[in-house]
């Protein structure tokens, strides 16, 4: 297991490898796109996961790749009597987060899910929502996560599911085709999302899985457009998206994904209806596990 690193430590070594390095540079610039275009719409999802968490009320929580910090404040809404601290690897988002959530009882700090700083058997409750997909080592990131627990305490993990089922999917192959540049931002984005996959991950990591399902849930926009707006401008393609490709390109990319999103959708009360299939996973540390 990967060991503690002080406080203090910055979050990236000179050895960082430049795929990881450049991920957390692409997501830093869309802290604010993110936030506007995804968070709200993906909080049913991480309110699924809250609910299996079923967190004990005294709990201190630790929410890991936080983003912009919703679903940090969410958790902490279940922890009333503890603490909660959001995590994340891009400056820019705890900048986010910051402005947004910062309360009493509610911190933000720049840390890596690979290498957490934080102590040992420290928190009740641990959350990664729709973050683990994007580290670099997610083996070292689940061994961190058992490692903060402390005994008893439960984690809960959610990813998205398989790629025929969430709406967005064809984006990362559309655009990274065309820049002719493969950022490796999200070289496993579905995979954890296979069943079985994510839970046998968590048990090795020490943790007994007590629920692993597959939401069959949506997300909501309010137009096509809207939608392709977000899977372009909303995540750490966006930079390639602007930077590398031509207005043909771009509007190449634009023309397929509308094509692909339009023969998906479903309306309802004015609204778009988008598949956004996600696992999660929730697991528990033995109480003997000191």
């Amino acid at each position: 297991m990967a060991g503690e690193r002080g406080v203090d430590d910055p979050v990236h070594d000179d050895d960082e490898p430049v795929e990881k390095a450049g991920l957390r540079n692409a997501w830093g610039r869309v802290n604010v796109a993110y936030d506007d275009m995804w968070a709200e719409r993906t909080a049913h999802l991480t309110g699924r996961g809250l609910d299996l968490l079923a967190p004990e009320p005294d709990w201190d929580g630790l929410d890991i790749a936080c983003g912009p910090g919703l679903t940090t404040a969410a958790l902490a809404e279940r922890l009333p009597s503890g603490r909660t601290l959001g995590v994340d690897f891009a400056e820019p988002m705890i900048e986010r987060a910051r402005e947004r959530f910062s309360k009493p009882g509610i911190e933000f700090a720049v840390d890596d899910a690979e290498r957490l700083s934080q102590p040992t058997g420290t928190f009740g409750a641990v959350t990664c929502s729709i973050g683990l997909m994007y580290c670099y080592d997610a083996r070292s990131a689940l061994q961190h996560m058992a490692r903060v627990l402390s005994p008893g305490g439960r984690l809960m993990v959610m990813v998205w599911g398989r790629a025929p089922k969430v709406w967005w999917s064809p984006v990362i192959e559309l655009i990274e085709s065309r820049a002719e540049y493969f950022a490796s931002v999200c070289p496993m984005m579905f995979f954890y999302g296979l069943p079985g996959v994510l839970g046998r991950m968590v048990a090795e990591a020490g943790l007994t899985v007590a629920n692993d399902e597959a939401v069959d849930e949506f997300m909501v926009f309010p137009s096509v457009e809207k939608a392709v707006d977000a899977a372009i401008l909303g995540g750490p393609l966006a930079g390639l998206y602007t930077n590398r490709l031509g207005p043909e390109q771009q509007h190449d990319v634009r023309r397929l994904l509308t094509e692909h999103i339009s023969g998906l959708a479903h309306a309802r009360d004015g609204e778009l209806l988008l598949p956004a299939e996600a696992r999660i996973v929730v697991a528990e540390k033995s109480a003997l596990d000191g």
